[in-house]
């Protein structure tokens, strides 16, 4: 991607557009435009077809269906970011026109260099974190392949860790991009920091699926070692819907313990990716605002409850395979591979522990976990009380000598 040649066609029936967009490029040095003009639908696929073609603007005017053209163009060449241009009584179309495939809209009255080179680098950023996008769900899919193919395993894992450093790169290429520019200027305007905010959300999802595949290949030789020592559980539970609350989840999160505490002899770290995947999938499948409910009981049981969309009864035998993803959860949409519940059954089991699920399509579902879990009382004996125990026994043992 040259960021310093850029090739635009402009779709454009009255030629306003192109007059004004004409004479910023001419005033624009550090970037050399290629403008093409051309007043039909038809004539700008021909063009996409045959050259390349870095962005594509399209005109918009009060009497031309240019909304079907953009979910055109889209269909046409999906990796060619496209940019609206509007008057300023036409903002409300040109909103409409963001839902109906657009990356970006610019109006007239706030075109100027400045503005019009950094609507050209956010359209371009967009369409550069769709692409990594798939790309890496394609390596997620391609993983699934390898893991039926153990003696493959370490030779398509290679290939999909080097291969997942493009789209990462590019990521983190723009958002250096950026951070040059937005240092250069005295404040940070809305459109300045909506750019580095997509940048910054989109490298962390990329992030997360390293991790998914982290963890898909670390299912292959059981996470190694498990890193054991007496936990609380009740504590464990504390800091995990902490940090759920921390990330300002729309959902009410009730947590209810016992009085007594509960011990198990477990892996922290394993033990809060456990219950945070089970939050978070009980987040993602359940209505904003709905409860979701973490209870512990004193032998060691611990159940998520949720009242979302449930698992259909001839998908929960498979909920827990890997790469398995039921089909209301596909057609409730956003991320998900199919690999954080079939992580959590491994990590329960290493614990010497069993997971069952039970659920109501459209009514919800509870994860159940069993721990083996030894029960002490839930308030220590106070440090004064010690002393004073010490000392009896030091005065007794005086006495008998």
């Amino acid at each position: 991607m040259d960021l310093h040649h850029v090739r635009i066609v402009l779709l454009d029936q009255d030629g306003q557009a192109t007059r004004q967009i004409t004479s910023l490029i001419t005033a624009i040095q550090a970037v050399r435009y290629q403008l093409v003009t051309v007043t039909e639908v038809a004539q700008a696929l021909d063009i996409l077809a045959t050259q390349r073609i870095d962005v594509v603007i399209v005109a918009l005017t009060a009497h031309a269906d240019e909304l079907n053209w953009l979910q055109t163009i889209r269909l046409k060449a999906p990796i060619c970011p496209v940019i609206v241009y509007a008057e300023d009584t036409d903002e409300s179309i040109a909103l409409h026109a963001l839902h109906s495939g657009a990356h970006d809209y610019v109006l007239a009255s706030d075109l100027s260099p400045s503005v019009f080179q950094r609507t050209i680098r956010y359209a371009r950023a967009i369409v550069a974190q769709s692409v990594a996008e798939q790309q890496v769900q394609a390596l997620t899919l391609a993983l699934a392949t390898a893991m039926s193919a153990a003696q493959q395993l370490e030779q398509n894992l290679d290939v999909a860790i080097h291969e997942i450093q493009t789209p990462l790169s590019i990521l983190l290429g723009y958002i250096q991009l950026f951070e040059r520019r937005v240092a250069s200027w005295g404040g940070i305007p809305l459109r300045e920091r909506q750019m580095l905010n997509t940048m910054r959300l989109q490298t962390i999802h990329i992030s997360r699926l390293v991790g998914i595949l982290l963890d898909s290949t670390q299912m292959a030789t059981n996470y190694g070692k498990l890193e054991r020592r007496p936990l609380e559980l009740g504590a464990v539970l504390r800091a995990v819907v902490a940090s759920i609350q921390g990330m300002r989840a729309p959902h009410l999160l009730v947590l209810r313990l016992p009085e007594v505490a509960v011990w198990i002899d477990g892996d922290y770290g394993r033990l809060m990716q456990i219950f945070h995947n089970l939050l978070l999938n009980a987040l993602k499948y359940s209505d904003l605002h709905s409860e979701i409910t973490l209870t512990l009981r004193a032998d060691g049981q611990i159940s998520v409850q949720d009242y979302g969309i449930g698992i259909p009864n001839n998908a929960q035998p498979q909920i827990f395979n890997p790469f398995f993803r039921a089909a209301n959860a596909q057609l409730q949409g956003g991320t998900g591979y199919g690999i954080g519940l079939a992580v959590v059954q491994d990590l329960v089991q290493q614990h010497d522990g069993t997971i069952t699920v039970t659920s109501e399509l459209g009514s919800g579902t509870t994860m159940t976990l069993q721990f083996p879990c030894t029960v002490r009382p839930n308030r220590l004996v106070e440090l004064p009380t010690l002393i004073n125990e010490l000392d009896e026994v030091l005065i007794r043992q005086r006495s008998l000598s």
